[in-house]
């Protein structure tokens, strides 16, 4: 500003003198470009932890579902042997009015408990879901302002890739 206010400096110098960046100009420059550049960066980790701590949760509520639903297909697989043998043997126990009997178990009523027992896995694998459900909705809430609906992407990637191998 110096510059344009000298009568004895011609104009093209005074703007140039004025436009021209001196070594304190340089030095704040290059100091507030690597305080941006710290900030970047810092703000990417913070990023990065963000997405770390949702992938954490993400795939700890997919175990989780993954577990119960193997829990629900076990139990199913040790109740239909159970039905087989019964039927084998023509014989099942049940209880009737607080005492267990012994019946003829005949093929009709086998197929009348599988059902049954499929209708109480099915149930019981939509209660997981539904859970499974409600705690996606919760991680989803918690990371507000962030991207993660992308975050999932390799999520939805692997969980085709099962669906695709249990056919």
């Amino acid at each position: 500003m110096d510059a344009i206010m000298n009568d004895k400096m011609g104009v093209e110098d005074a703007l140039k003198e004025s436009n021209s960046f001196d070594a304190e100009i340089r030095e704040m420059a290059e100091s507030q470009l690597k305080e941006e550049e710290k900030k970047e960066k810092a703000a990417e980790l913070a990023r990065m932890s963000k997405r770390a701590a949702w992938t954490n949760l993400r795939f700890r509520i997919e175990k989780n579902y993954a577990n119960k639903c193997d829990d629900i297909e076990g139990d199913a697989l040790k109740k239909s042997l159970s039905l087989l043998n019964s039927l084998k043997e023509g014989k099942i126990e049940q209880e009737k009015d607080g005492k267990k009997e012994t019946i003829t178990f005949t093929p009709s009523m086998y197929e009348k408990e599988l059902e049954k027992l499929a209708d109480e896995s099915v149930k019981a694998i939509a209660k997981a879901g539904e859970k499974r459900r409600e705690l996606m909705r919760e991680l989803e809430q918690s990371f507000v302002g962030y991207y993660s609906y992308s975050w999932g992407n390799p999520f939805n990637r692997i969980n085709r890739a099962i669906e695709d191998n249990r056919r």
